[in-house]
């Protein structure tokens, strides 16, 4: 198991909000006279949670991240955030960035990171979330090819919500869906060079518990690569557990690459567990 970083969490709770509803099973159990708990009612519970989120990224996009988190509370979401500076993997021959996740202010870093993970009222749905913005006075990230970011999780601890991918994940502009194929998470190809100075970019995955496992043990990850280089070339990104993201290049050329440690190794502090978004 991957230690959990010494670090502060962000936590919030409440109520839940209707605002679409499973109208026609609900209407079909009211007329056969059947009870509409049990699986309906957590299927319904996901749906809410679904529509939930997407309201939730929309205030995020006019209001930014701390009106999100507010409105999540407002709907009774539980959620957990991980706030700490970031162990940075170095090259001193490719780059003097700092990677760091602080408290929002692009002031403070080149590439401000934010790793939140968020339950619905039944805890059969889990969200992972990872937003960063940009402070274009920080130096040379903004520069092709594309940069790379990767939500993942425990091996066997956890699956897809859907395994369609445009029901299991979502992005903001600038952050598209690579599919590689593969059961540990998903990567997303970063169009760092459009992005301005203090755009909210951010990527989600919709996941479910699964297999035998503790809720400490099953955790989930966060991890961005910057990449930088003279050279036309583009790139394509994958993940896996427990390595993280991977990279490859349509031009076998020198890329300057530097990604937050997210490697398995315990050193990480993008790293949260299902016990600390989930409803009591």
């Amino acid at each position: 198991m991957v230690r959990k970083p010494d670090s502060e969490h962000e936590h919030g709770r409440i109520v839940n909000r209707r605002t679409t509803l499973k109208s026609l099973g609900v209407a079909s159990a009211a007329l056969s006279g059947t009870s509409i708990l049990g699986s309906v009612s957590a299927t319904s519970s996901n749906e809410k949670f679904i529509e939930i989120q997407r309201t939730a990224n929309k205030i995020r996009e006019k209001r930014g991240r701390q009106a999100m988190l507010k409105f999540l509370e407002n709907q009774g979401i539980e959620y957990a955030t991980v706030q700490n500076p970031m162990v940075v993997e170095r090259d001193d021959q490719i780059s003097t960035n700092d990677f760091d996740n602080v408290d929002g202010s692009p002031t403070d870093c080149d590439i401000c990171l934010d790793f939140t993970l968020y339950t619905n009222t039944y805890n059969t749905i889990y969200t992972i979330d990872m937003e960063w913005t940009y402070d274009l006075e920080a130096g040379d990230y903004g520069q092709s090819p594309n940069d790379g970011a990767a939500l993942y999780y425990t091996d066997n601890g956890w699956d897809y919500y859907s395994r369609s991918l445009n029901e299991s994940t979502y992005t903001s502009q600038y952050v598209s869906t690579e599919d590689d194929n593969n059961n540990d998470g998903v990567a997303y190809s970063v169009d760092d060079v459009a992005a301005s100075d203090g755009d909210n970019l951010y990527c989600g995955l919709n996941i479910e518990p699964i297999g035998d496992y503790s809720y400490e043990e099953r955790e989930v990850f966060g991890q961005y690569m910057h990449t930088w280089t003279d050279v036309e070339v583009s790139s394509s990104f994958g993940v896996s557990f427990p390595a993280g993201i991977s990279v490859s290049y349509s031009v076998d050329t020198s890329v300057g690459e530097e990604t937050t440690g997210t490697e398995g190794d315990g050193d990480t502090m993008m790293t949260l567990d299902q016990s600390q978004a989930t409803l009591d």
